[in-house]
């Protein structure tokens, strides 16, 4: 039996489509948090989920996925591909975060949600900590993540060390660093927003 041109690439898709899937569900852990696992310590509460941030438009999914780049090695990017950052003021034993007013008009929060997925970053080590707002930020290795508005596209890292306190995030929560251990950073501007 003769197929036209258009089933047999549809038939193709198919298999493909569902190969993906596969592939996306084993190299990714979906994580589904209980209101009751969210406690405030952050690396002990449990793994938490991320909420879309309106500062940076709809996100088709919402995950943690661990990205490199020649500029600092491994770091931890959003569904959108944009970098996740850390703040040195914050602390992550026991996880607070500091960056309030002015700050967050560059630095916005990840707040948590009701799901998210991670492809390269263990969710034991998400977690979430509560605002002064009263908002629960998500956190990795006990330390809240930021977006930064100066990254316009994917893979953008123009916050990393800026004011000497702001750096991507590895997939373990540590600092990414640029290979010789010197991050590229920029002048120290005050409270380095």
């Amino acid at each position: 039996m003769m197929r036209s041109r258009r089933t047999r690439n549809a038939l193709l898709l198919v298999p493909a489509a569902a190969a993906l899937m596969l592939v996306s569900a084993c190299g990714a852990t979906a994580i589904d948090t209980a209101a009751s696992r969210d406690g405030a310590d952050g690396a002990g509460s449990g793994p938490t989920t991320l909420q879309q941030s309106p500062e940076f438009g709809k996100e088709p999914h919402q995950m943690l996925s661990a990205t490199e780049s020649r500029q600092v090695g491994w770091f931890v990017a959003d569904a959108g591909g944009f970098a996740l950052y850390r703040y040195d003021k914050d602390s992550a034993k026991p996880p607070k975060s500091t960056c309030d007013g002015e700050c967050l008009k560059s630095w916005p929060p990840v707040l948590v949600g009701e799901h998210t997925m991670t492809s390269g970053v263990d969710p034991t080590l998400v977690g979430s900590v509560a605002r002064a707002d009263g908002k629960k930020q998500v956190t990795l290795a006990g330390w809240p993540l930021y977006r930064y508005t100066g990254d316009k596209k994917a893979g953008d890292l123009t916050g990393q060390g800026k004011g000497g306190t702001w750096f991507a995030v590895t997939p373990e929560g540590r600092k990414a660093q640029a290979e010789d251990d010197a991050a590229p950073g920029q002048p120290s501007t005050g409270d380095g927003y």
